[in-house]
């Protein structure tokens, strides 16, 4: 064999050997895209703290790890930790001192890295996910059923610090709807979140996962939550969140970088 054949040999197995390896890659890359909507909960909130919706992209293959592109959008509630709820004479509930709800819109977006993906349907994948985005806070106002004297029906008023001042006539509080546009406050801020995922059991195109992680967000102004007089509020928030969400997998075929 010549010098002259054995180079052009060499050359046809170096260049079969990267089109084995790119289509190895683009293999890896014919993925599945992830839409999901979940329920959250998180130490600033109560139980059902917010609902979250969620999409995970294919992007890229770094070191055989897929690593896809991780979009959100999250409507969180966020409370004062010196919320106290009392019950009133007549049996309902209502939180003395609070003035406004503060809920917080969070635009996602970041990376999701793939430590381990789903061997098949009975298996669990796994992943790490950064993201950072705007906060939109919506500051607004906490309505009470208030009675102002003997005899009168209890009226559904925002609550004042200055003129609710007997807890006795408090008989409990509106609905968290109740008059949501009057008096409502935007507060820009920021955000960003470090989790961990776990994709649980599948059924065909169907999928489970849980979303673990925290979040440190701020915001430009000190939201009121409880009337300054009686609390101060927390102008940076540091959330430790669970997310449980249900959505389905479409295939992507022929993704290429």
């Amino acid at each position: 064999m010549t010098n002259q054949t054995k180079i052009i040999f060499l050359s046809l197995l170096i260049s079969s050997f990267s089109a084995f390896s790119q289509k190895e890659d683009e293999k890896k890359l014919e993925d599945t895209k992830t839409l999901a909507y979940g329920v959250t909960t998180n130490n600033y909130s109560s139980l059902l703290g917010g609902v979250v919706i969620r999409s995970s992209t294919p992007f890229k293959i770094n070191k055989n790890k897929a690593i896809n592109r991780y979009l959100a959008l999250e409507a969180v509630n966020l409370k004062n930790p010196r919320e106290k709820g009392i019950i009133s004479a007549y049996g309902t509930k209502f939180i003395f001192g609070k003035t406004n709800y503060l809920f917080s819109l969070r635009p996602e977006y970041g990376r999701e890295f793939y430590i381990f993906d789903k061997a098949g349907e009975n298996s669990i994948g796994f992943s790490a996910i950064l993201a950072a985005g705007p906060s939109f806070g919506l500051q607004k106002p906490y309505y009470i059923k208030y009675i102002n004297g003997r005899g009168e029906s209890p009226q559904t008023v925002p609550f004042n610090a200055d003129i609710h001042t007997d807890i006795g006539k408090i008989v409990g509080a509106g609905n968290i709807l109740q008059g949501f546009f009057n008096g409502l406050k935007v507060i820009p801020g920021a955000h960003v979140k470090a989790a961990a995922n776990l994709d649980m059991n599948s059924f065909n195109n169907n999928v489970t996962g849980f979303e673990i992680g925290t979040v440190l967000e701020f915001f430009v102004k000190e939201p009121e939550i409880i009337a300054s007089k009686f609390s101060k509020n927390p102008q940076a928030f540091t959330t430790v969140y669970l997310t449980l969400y249900f959505g389905n997998k479409k295939l992507l075929k022929n993704k290429k970088i």
